[in-house]
């Protein structure tokens, strides 16, 4: 697999410029990186993604605390082989999931290529998935990042069962701007879980009262 790993490397390499520019170009107030540049879609293609609610814990770091609520995801396995050994993730950020990213964007063609079937998971507290019935400030302490990368972890365990995948599956996590950071995160910390990352413009360095640069 450090093949398949240097290929994918290249390819994402060689697209980097073009999508740094779309990147710069959709990218709104909300931190979400708006939909993905590309021709339509075939109705043969968008059908096959679908829409499904995962069951996450509220709090991973507190065993007695056993509350739930329904995490929103996509699921598109169209293109995954017969052995299901390769399994992509696009981490949600700080702004709504879109169905869009199932369909079209570079990941999608190296999808394509490494026969991978494709999540997406929406952030918690954002879009549709909502952990608590009120923004509060009680309630936002399960907002973090720590909190966000066991979702990760737990969802990638749960999907290797429900999609009976290979027992050597390859998971790649895929993520931009603060998803960027989610995805190098989650190798560093879950390596059995997480093969490779792609982080692209992750800002993994913390700063006090960061307001954001300039390029």
């Amino acid at each position: 697999m450090k093949g398949f790993v240097l290929v994918l490397g290249c390819l994402i390499a060689i697209q980097n410029a073009q999508g740094w520019r779309n990147f710069n170009r959709g990218r709104s107030k909300g931190g979400n990186l708006g939909l993905p540049a590309g021709d339509a879609v075939r109705g043969s293609e968008s059908e096959k993604v679908t829409t499904e609610w995962f069951t996450q814990y509220l709090d991973h770091f507190n065993p007695n605390d056993g509350r739930t609520w329904k995490q929103r995801y996509y699921v598109n396995d169209q293109y995954t082989s017969k052995r299901r050994d390769v399994a992509f993730l696009m981490i949600g950020g700080e702004g709504e999931a879109s169905i869009e990213w199932m369909t079209k964007g570079a990941w999608i063609n190296y999808a394509k290529k490494f026969n991978a079937i494709c999540f997406q998971l929406e952030h918690r507290y954002y879009g549709k998935s909502h952990p608590t019935s009120d923004l509060s400030t009680k309630n936002l302490q399960y907002l973090t990042s720590q909190q966000a990368l066991a979702d990760l972890a737990f969802f990638i365990d749960e999907m290797n069962k429900k999609h009976e995948l290979s027992k050597n599956v390859k998971w790649i996590a895929f993520g931009g701007s603060y998803p960027g950071s989610l995805a190098a995160w989650a190798r560093q910390k879950y390596p059995h879980l997480v093969y490779g990352a792609m982080s692209a413009s992750g800002p993994l360095l913390a700063k006090v009262n960061f307001s954001g640069e300039k390029l």
